[in-house]
C-alpha cells in the first residue's frame, strides 16, 4: 500500500507543470537601471518583496515561478522618446518584461510607484494564466487595475464622468479607446476596471481567473465568457453599460440629499444675485434722478425786467414860458 501511494506521488510530481512546485508568493524581480534612478529601483525591490495577493487572486495563480525582468527606464532615453508621454509602464507577458518610467507615475491609474508595479506586475500573470494565448485589452486593462488599486473616490468621479461623455457602450469602444490614447485611455480605464469589478461581484470573484484558466485550455475569449458566467458577453454588456452605468450611477446621485442640497443652494446664488442686480439697478436710478435735481436747482432764476416811463407833452407844466 506504502509503495502504491509512493508510485502515485512521484507520478504527480513527474506530470506537475514546471514551475508550479517552485512558487512563491512574491516575485524575483530582476531591476535594470541607469545609476541616476538607482533608488527608485532599490525602491522596485523593495515593492517586489511586498504583498501582491491581489494579483494572484484575481488572476487564480498559486504563486510566481519564474524571475521577472524589470526596466527602470530613464525620461531623458530612447525607450521614453518612443512611448506616449501617458504611457507610465508597459508590460510583455510572454517575455515576462515590464518597463517603468517613474517620472510619470502620477498619471492615472498609477497614482505612485507600488500601484505602478503592481499593475504592470499583474499583467505578467495575466499572460502566464492564459497560457501566452490573446486576452482582449480591456480585460487585461481591467484586471491589472482592479488588482493594483483600491476602489476610490478619484474612481468614482472618473467612473461617473466617464459615464456621461462621449458615448462607451461596448468592449470594443473601451479597446478604442486604448488606441487612441490621452483622456480617452483614462476614460477606457476608469470604465474596464468597474466593469471587472461588477463582473465579480455579479458572477463571483473567481469569474476573472475562471475566464482566464479557459483562454489558457484554448478556448475562445467569447466561449470562456459564456462558460464562466453563463451569460454571452453581450448581454453583460448592456447590463452594465446601460443599465449600471445610468440606474446604479445617475440616479442615486441625482436623488442624493448632496445634490439636492447643491441645487437649493444654485438657486439661491442666483436669486442673490438677480436681487442685487436689482437693487444696483434701482441705485443707479435714484442717483440718476438726484442728479437732475441738483441741475434744476444749480440754475439762476428768471427775474423781470422794469422800464421807467419817459415824460409826455401832457406832463409838462402850464407855467413853462419862452
Amino acid at each position: 500500500m506504502i509503495r502504491r501511494i509512493a508510485l502515485i506521488l512521484v507520478a504527480a510530481a513527474i506530470t506537475m507543470p514546471v514551475g508550479i512546485g517552485a512558487a512563491r508568493p512574491s516575485p524575483d524581480l530582476i531591476v535594470e537601471s541607469p545609476p541616476e534612478l538607482s533608488g527608485v529601483a532599490a525602491e522596485v525591490e523593495r515593492i517586489g518583496g511586498g504583498d501582491l495577493k491581489g494579483p494572484l487572486a484575481i488572476t487564480g495563480l498559486m504563486g510566481f515561478s519564474a524571475p521577472i525582468r524589470v526596466v527602470v527606464a530613464a525620461e531623458d532615453g530612447d525607450l521614453a522618446a518612443r512611448t506616449p508621454e501617458w504611457v507610465a509602464g508597459f508590460a510583455s507577458g510572454g517575455a515576462r518584461t515590464i518597463v517603468l518610467f517613474p517620472g510619470r507615475v502620477a498619471t492615472y491609474p498609477d497614482d505612485n510607484l507600488a500601484t505602478l508595479v503592481h499593475h504592470e506586475v499583474t499583467h505578467v500573470l495575466v499572460a502566464e494564466a492564459a497560457r501566452g494565448r490573446p486576452v482582449p485589452r480591456w480585460f487585461n486593462e481591467g484586471i491589472a487595475t482592479v488588482a493594483a488599486r483600491e476602489w476610490g473616490i478619484e474612481d468614482r468621479a472618473r467612473y461617473a464622468v466617464a459615464v456621461v461623455g462621449r458615448s462607451m457602450r461596448s468592449t470594443a469602444d473601451l479597446d478604442e479607446g486604448f488606441a487612441a490614447g490621452g483622456r480617452r485611455a483614462a476614460r477606457s480605464y476608469a470604465l474596464s476596471s468597474a466593469f471587472v469589478r461588477w463582473l465579480r461581484v455579479e458572477y463571483g470573484q473567481q469569474a476573472t481567473s475562471s475566464i482566464l484558466e479557459r483562454l489558457g485550455r484554448d478556448m475562445s475569449f467569447r466561449e470562456a465568457f459564456v462558460r464562466s458566467t453563463g451569460d454571452t458577453i453581450e448581454w453583460a454588456e448592456h447590463r452594465f453599460f446601460v443599465r449600471e452605468a445610468v440606474w446604479h450611477t445617475w440616479v442615486p446621485f441625482l436623488t442624493s440629499s448632496g445634490v439636492l442640497w447643491a441645487a437649493i443652494t444654485a438657486l439661491a446664488l442666483v436669486a442673490i444675485q438677480r436681487r442685487r442686480q436689482r437693487s444696483a439697478a434701482m441705485r443707479e436710478l435714484w442717483e440718476h434722478e438726484e442728479r437732475l435735481t441738483a441741475v434744476e436747482l444749480d440754475r439762476p432764476t428768471r427775474r423781470s425786467v422794469g422800464f421807467e416811463r419817459s415824460p409826455s407833452l401832457d406832463d409838462v407844466d402850464d407855467d413853462v414860458v419862452n
